[in-house]
């Protein structure tokens, strides 16, 4: 009879001990606040250079011309096409939370449809130098389909981390954009 007392005894102590340590945590609707604000404090900045890498972008293809063109924006690829390989790297090193996953997969895909679209604008520029403007205009016209694939991405993923702060935020948990 001491062993089956002995035993309910350590089950009452360890539920005792589980339900005042869960009580210690911050819950949000996307989990448990304390990795929930490592993982956003994490992916902030490369949301910051993916953000940065467009503006880039935007910026080296105008050039001195006043206008974009193939040749600057193959040339502007080329220069930025390493920062976001070295984001898809990041991305692919962390464990985003259980409930953001879907989230985090979106962001990569995000990233590697801008990188896509610039291997389309390297090769629209081939096409140009080889051939006609014409001619390269298919290529242009599938690097911009990717472009704005990806930015509907990158919206939905900036939706979600608001929605993301502003929980973090309801239990007191500091995000990095608060």
């Amino acid at each position: 009879m001491r062993s089956i007392d002995g035993g309910i005894l350590l089950g009452i102590a360890l539920s005792i001990l589980f339900c005042s340590c869960s009580r210690d945590r911050l819950e949000t609707p996307y989990g448990d606040a304390e990795p929930l604000a490592a993982y956003r404090a994490a992916v902030d900045p490369l949301i910051s250079e993916i953000n940065e890498v467009e503006q880039s972008l935007r910026a080296m293809a105008v050039g001195s011309t006043g206008r974009a063109t193939g040749e600057n924006l193959a040339a502007a690829c080329q220069v930025l096409d390493g920062r976001l390989t070295a984001v898809l790297v990041q991305l692919d090193a962390m464990d985003p939370p259980r409930k953001l996953r879907a989230m985090h997969a979106d962001m990569r895909t995000a990233v590697d449809l801008r990188l896509r679209a610039c291997q389309r604008i390297a090769a629209g520029w081939q096409i140009e130098r080889e051939a006609s403007f014409e001619a390269a205009q298919s290529a242009y016209l599938e690097a911009e389909a990717l472009l704005s694939e990806a930015r509907v991405l990158l919206v939905a993923v900036g939706a979600v981390l608001s929605e993301v702060d502003v929980a973090l935020d309801s239990v007191g948990a500091r995000s990095p954009t608060a």
